[in-house]
């Protein structure tokens, strides 16, 4: 679509239709315009800017030759491309744009202005030092490029501005563009190179990953290696707490009175009943037995302590301390004592309960003691 002369269409004379009737041109044979946009008619040789509303009546529409649809838009965007050398074989494209305003649109028609980006070419092209810029700067130093000619031609416009019928043009700004061919390249390579550097980083994030997850799972290690540690010396501590408690507690019970070992000793768990009364039969003969000693060696004192008492007492007779008489008649009552038949008096049944002799039960001395000296 061309700018800002949209379309341009001769027009056919208009017949009349009857002997009565006035001519009359079809509206519906006219351009449609939209809102933006004005009919220019050629009439007679000159030119008339149609209304908004049309009756078809009207000498200029009735009679016109020609109709033009010229854009009417305010600040419409056109860009054109230029082409300057580089430094190398290929060129470079300027892209220019423009702010364009029609300001008097029976001025752009009579001009022929049809398509304004022709006559914007030839005013860039006007600016010969343009086409020198680029020929210090290869294709790689685009946006180099772009800061030197951007700035030239904002320069160029501002001091010379466009001139063209009807209509205003401002510069807008512009673009630098490598040829297409070099451009897909360096597409390419960027695209490689980002693929590259995005592969390189993902196995970089991999390997911090994998190193981030072993140093965790070496610190989970040392963590769980101090707990176990941590535990098992509580649980030792908790043993040996257990053992020094379980130990007092023995003592407590041993030390609490007679028998307490022998309950003790019959009532460890584990055992059957033969073996617990195994065990009371055991403890029966052991303290059989030892009441037997026990009474026996009460007894062997008892004689002891008598034969003693005698050999004092013939001592004293010796010596003249009392009478023969009295004094034979002790002797002869110690001289009547037999261990042997005494000793044999207190066999009995293995297993027969004996009542426990403590000392002090039986007196230690056969007799009073009284003044012998008489």
């Amino acid at each position: 679509m061309s700018y800002p002369v949209i379309s341009q269409i001769p027009l056919e004379p208009v017949t009349k239709q009857g002997f009565l009737s006035k001519p009359r041109r079809l509206i519906s044979s006219l351009p449609r315009q939209l809102p933006h946009q004005r009919l220019v008619f050629g009439y007679d040789g000159t030119f008339v800017l149609g209304d908004r509303r049309l009756r078809g009546d009207e000498p200029h529409v009735l009679y016109g030759e020609s109709v033009s649809v010229v854009d009417m838009s305010k600040d419409h965007s056109t860009t054109i491309n230029v082409p300057i050398n580089s430094s190398g074989a290929h060129d470079f494209t300027i892209a220019v744009q423009f702010r364009c305003t029609v300001e008097e649109p029976i001025e752009v028609v009579r001009a022929g202005l049809t398509d304004v980006t022709e006559h914007l070419v030839t005013y860039i092209r006007a600016y010969h030092k343009l086409f020198e810029l680029g020929r210090s700067h290869g294709l790689d130093e685009v946006h180099d490029l772009w800061t030197v000619v951007h700035a030239q031609v904002k320069a160029y416009a501002t001091l010379v501005p466009c001139a063209l019928p009807g209509m205003t043009a401002g510069f807008a700004g512009l673009d630098v563009h490598a040829p297409d061919e070099i451009a897909q390249g360096r597409r390419h390579y960027e695209t490689s190179l980002h693929n590259i550097q995005g592969e390189h980083g993902l196995r970089d994030a991999r390997r911090k990953l994998d190193r981030d997850f072993e140093l965790d799972e070496q610190d989970y290690l040392q963590v769980k290696g101090h707990s176990a540690n941590d535990f098992a010396r509580q649980e030792a501590a908790l043993d040996r707490d257990q053992h020094i408690t379980g130990a007092a507690e023995y003592k407590d019970f041993l030390s609490s009175g007679p028998g307490a070992a022998d309950s003790l000793y019959v009532t460890v768990p584990g055992l059957n009943g033969q073996q617990i009364a195994d065990r009371y039969a055991a403890l029966a003969d052991r303290e059989h037995s030892a009441a037997q000693r026990k009474i026996q060696s009460e007894y062997e004192l008892q004689v002891v302590q008598a034969r003693a008492r005698a050999d004092v007492v013939r001592a004293a007779i010796d010596q003249g301390l009392f009478n023969e008489t009295a004094g034979k008649e002790l002797l002869a009552t110690f001289d009547e004592v037999e261990p042997e038949e005494h000793v044999k008096e207190l066999e009995g049944p293995a297993y027969e309960p004996r009542p426990e002799v403590t000392a002090g039960d039986a007196d230690d001395d056969f007799f009073m003691e009284e003044d012998v000296r008489g």
